[in-house]
């Protein structure tokens, strides 16, 4: 999706687990035998995020494909997906407030992101680190891609420095 800009707006934690939750909800009654879990810089407090809440759904390998189109089918707005990894937004990709991340669950895309997270929760110079690179990737760029792509490397050197390796 295009935009005019990424914007970045203050820390919102009640709203942004509160947003969580009810997608939660649905998706645990969509999906009762996969864990989901809140990721993305809405999950860690005090850190400005795009206002949009990251979700984590972990299935089971045999569950991919079913769980691709029943998420679909609800309404869940499917952006693409790749080996291992399927995206949706909520409503849709024009008005993305939710995106969910579909996995394998317990995997590696599962493990680098509830790690990464983690990472942030707890150490506040790996988070400060982050959010420099987030704040120049939000003036830099003006699309979601270009967007991710411009913190990756920051993301693998805050995994590489915590001990995480692929």
């Amino acid at each position: 999706m295009e935009s005019d800009s990424i914007e970045l707006v203050p820390a919102d934690p009640q709203g942004w687990a509160e947003r969580f939750d009810v997608v939660g909800e649905r998706l645990a009654s969509l999906l009762p035998d996969a864990e989901v879990e809140h990721i993305g810089s809405t999950s860690i407090p005090d850190l400005p995020a795009k206002d949009v809440v990251d979700v984590l759904v972990g299935v089971n390998l045999h569950r991919w494909s079913p769980a691709i189109d029943l998420l679909s089918s609800d309404g869940f707005d499917c952006e693409g997906h790749s080996e291992g990894h399927a995206w949706f937004s909520l409503p849709d990709r024009s008005n993305r407030q939710i995106v969910v991340h579909l996995v394998q669950i317990h995997g590696r895309q599962w493990h680098r992101r509830i790690v990464f997270r983690d990472i942030l929760r707890k150490d506040i110079q790996a988070r400060e680190r982050y959010l420099s690179v987030k704040r120049e990737a939000a003036a830099g760029t003006k699309d979601w891609g270009a967007y991710t792509a411009h913190k990756a490397d920051v993301v693998a050197a805050i995994l590489k420095s915590a001990g995480y390796h692929d």
